[in-house]
């Protein structure tokens, strides 16, 4: 910038000095943080304004979708398990079976497995007429013409699920059988008419627990709910009562054709208006241009014209010249022109906190607005934590009564034969199931006579008299869990479970599922832990000890969900006195506060991020070089003419440091020395001086353009 000055030879130095000083262009000088943060500050008010417009109208949580989706879930393939076992028992029931053999023998084979046969018969191969049967008549119409190989045929008969199994005897005979798919207990909500049904393809459906909605509206909706199931999940809704919605979620049963539904009369969540994110845009606009106030008053404008009383100093301009303010490194390089002594003032660090003080206020304004106060959680997400823990404590259950189940077969298959000979059996139980580290045969003693998997972690010892599962330790690295039986010769078929593989089973519960033992100490967690630490939290020691009191429960505290549920069944684990806990933050469930919560931490997060960065952006390109040239013109005050003065930087800063440097040579040298002189650098190369800029070719070329 030139200005005009009444001596010719002040106006000729000072054109002079403007074609020598820089000339910075953005993103260099020292409007470019600013600058560059309300522009970016700007962007980010349209995003807020159409980000948190995003959450409007009304909802149905999707934590609600999620815990109903993942009980349906559970429920279809726990139908789906017992539907493989009663195949797996005919199958093996119908092989065992001689061509022409005993109807009575091969009834009695087929109901000596697991599953609860209903009925069961033995059907001619022509007329599909029963030859012998017993426990309830079998649906003869039911069973398939051509029956190559085992069938499965779902149907419902008084309200109750069942399916029909039917497997080809080696003489051409059918041997059928009939078992409930019976679904576990659960804790249904009592005011939300939640209701547990099972679909046919042809449409049929029966409720297994709970009272289905009224209304023919509610009965289409569940019916094509279960048809969509049959192919993949699917979620419906329609109309409720005041504040609520019909919500059917439905998950198919294996490939067998069948569907199970959940229907719940969902919490509907008003979100409000789309419009609600003008107001946080709008002060987010107003904290922008705040903050390059602050930035402009604080350091561009003290800069600019900081230089501009250089560039006097530098052109030997004799006009008086008011006294500069601004931060403290201004006022130093200002007095070190003036000859004065050095002032006192506020460094330009401490003024420019004033930018992110205000986007920081912005930010935490939004969060109170839209992330303060508890989340409301629905009663059915509590309810449903509960089903989960509940579920997961059952596979537990199962798994270790399996692990007890195994070594009674062995035992018992194994007992006329010598113990050292039982390895193959043991590889075959080790290999068979992931669950079960190891297997061995103890003799009366405890010690170990052979063994199958990984060594054993258990110490040698006499075995309790009566068979079981049981904890080896209460101290150590890991815990030893085992299941064993006993043999009539005096040894003992003993199996450990594998630790990590038994944790595996409660991930069917959401969030950190615990188990612990009647003194609160840690058997197993879903995290990374140390066996037989003490249980950390208040509600969850709180949930433990309600459950070893046998009773299952779920709520909120503070800020997490928290479910416990006794380890009751089966009866063989019921002895370990364990109980599993889950907790889970409220904040990590899917719920509308939470979304909305999460977009204000993201808007917010993203504003004081900006402003942070501006901040480092003055600091470490414009206050440092600012600083060393305030140090620079210190000593300059002080009498030190010899030192020179180097720019550091292409831009306002590094032309007052210049500026600087001709005061100083000024100082030695004389008049001679101010804008316009011809300047060495360093001291081997040649003088430099003033060049004519290059003009524009683009500008010159649409000129040409222009006169033609």
């Amino acid at each position: 910038m030139i200005l005009p000055a009444a001596d010719p030879l002040v106006a000729w130095r000072r054109i002079a000095l403007d074609k020598q000083l820089p000339a910075p262009r953005f993103p260099s000088g020292i409007r470019a943080p600013s600058v560059a943060l309300l522009c970016a500050l700007l962007v980010l008010a349209v995003v807020c304004a159409v980000y948190l417009g995003m959450f409007h109208g009304r909802v149905i949580p999707q934590a609600v979708v999620d815990s109903q989706n993942r009980l349906v879930t559970g429920l279809a393939r726990g139908l789906n398990a017992t539907v493989t076992t009663g195949v797996e028992e005919m199958e093996a029931a119908a092989g065992q079976v001689p061509p022409g053999g005993d109807p009575a023998a091969v009834l009695a084979t087929a109901g000596g497995g697991g599953t609860a046969w209903a009925g069961a018969a033995v059907l001619d191969a022509t007329s599909r007429q029963p030859v012998a049967a017993r426990g309830e008549p079998v649906p003869v119409a039911n069973v398939p013409q051509d029956v190559p190989r085992t069938t499965v045929t779902p149907l419902i008969q008084g309200a109750e699920p069942r399916a029909l199994i039917v497997a080809p005897l080696p003489d051409g005979r059918l041997l059928a059988g009939m078992t409930s798919l019976r679904v576990r207990p659960l804790r249904l909500a009592p005011n939300s008419s939640q209701s547990v049904l099972v679909g046919l393809s042809s449409g049929e459906s029966t409720v297994v627990q709970g009272t289905p909605p009224a209304g023919g509206e509610a009965g289409d909706v569940i019916k094509q709910a279960l048809a969509e199931a049959r192919e993949g999940r699917a979620v419906r809704s329609t109309g409720g009562p005041p504040g609520s919605a019909l919500l059917v979620v439905a998950a198919p049963v294996g490939s067998l054709g069948i569907a199970v539904a959940s229907t719940v009369a969902a919490p509907v969540v008003e979100l409000g208006s789309p419009w609600k994110g003008l107001a946080p845009a709008a002060g987010l606009v107003v904290a922008a241009l705040l903050a390059y106030l602050v930035a402009r008053r604080a350091l561009v404008r003290p800069v600019r014209r900081l230089l501009l009383r250089a560039k006097a100093d530098a052109c030997g301009d004799p006009e008086p010249r008011p006294r500069i303010k601004g931060p403290a490194e201004v006022r130093r390089i200002a007095a070190a022109l003036d000859d004065r002594a050095r002032p006192r003032g506020v460094p330009a660090v401490m003024l420019l906190l004033g930018v992110p003080a205000i986007v920081l206020g912005w930010s935490g304004a939004l969060g109170y607005a839209f992330a303060g106060g508890p989340v409301p959680v629905p009663a059915q997400v509590v309810l449903d934590s509960e089903n989960q823990v509940t579920a997961a404590t059952v596979a537990l259950g199962e798994a270790l009564d399996g692990g007890l189940r195994e070594a009674t077969i062995a035992a018992a298959q194994g007992a006329q034969t010598a113990p050292a000979q039982l390895t193959p059996a043991l590889d075959r139980l080790v290999s068979g199931d992931d669950r079960y580290r190891g297997a061995y045969v103890t003799d009366p003693e405890g010690q170990v006579v052979t063994a199958a998997g990984r060594d054993p972690l258990r110490e040698a010892e006499k075995l309790p008299r009566e068979s079981g599962v049981r904890l080896a330790n209460t101290g150590g690295r890991l815990p030893v869990i085992y299941a064993y039986a006993h043999r009539p010769d005096g040894h003992s078929v003993v199996v450990e479970f594998d630790v990590p593989q038994l944790a595996d089973l409660l991930r069917r519960a959401d969030g950190r599922v615990r188990v612990v033992d009647s003194e609160l100490r840690t058997i197993l967690d879903t995290e990374g832990f140390l066996a037989f630490q003490p249980l950390a939290g208040g509600e969850a020691r709180e949930a433990a000890t309600a459950a070893l009191q046998g009773r299952t429960a779920a709520r909120v505290a503070g800020r997490a969900l928290v479910a416990g549920t006794p380890l009751a069944e089966p009866g063989s684990a019921a002895g370990l006195r364990w109980s599993v806990v889950a907790e889970q933050a409220v904040g990590d469930l899917a719920l509308p506060a939470n979304g909305l919560r999460r977009a204000s931490l993201v808007l917010g997060g993203a504003a004081a991020f900006l402003a942070v960065a501006a901040l480092g952006w003055h600091y470490f390109v414009l206050l440092l070089p600012l600083r060393r040239v305030a140090a620079a013109a210190d000593r300059l005050a002080d009498g030190d003419t010899e030192t020179v003065i180097s720019p550091h930087r292409p831009d306002e800063i590094g032309a007052i440091a210049s500026c600087l440097e001709i005061c100083r040579q000024a100082r030695v040298h004389g008049p001679t020395r101010l804008g316009g002189a011809e300047r060495l650098r360093g001291t081997g190369a040649p003088p430099t001086v003033v060049v004519r800029r290059p003009p524009n070719r683009r500008q010159a070329g649409a000129r040409r353009a222009g006169r033609r």
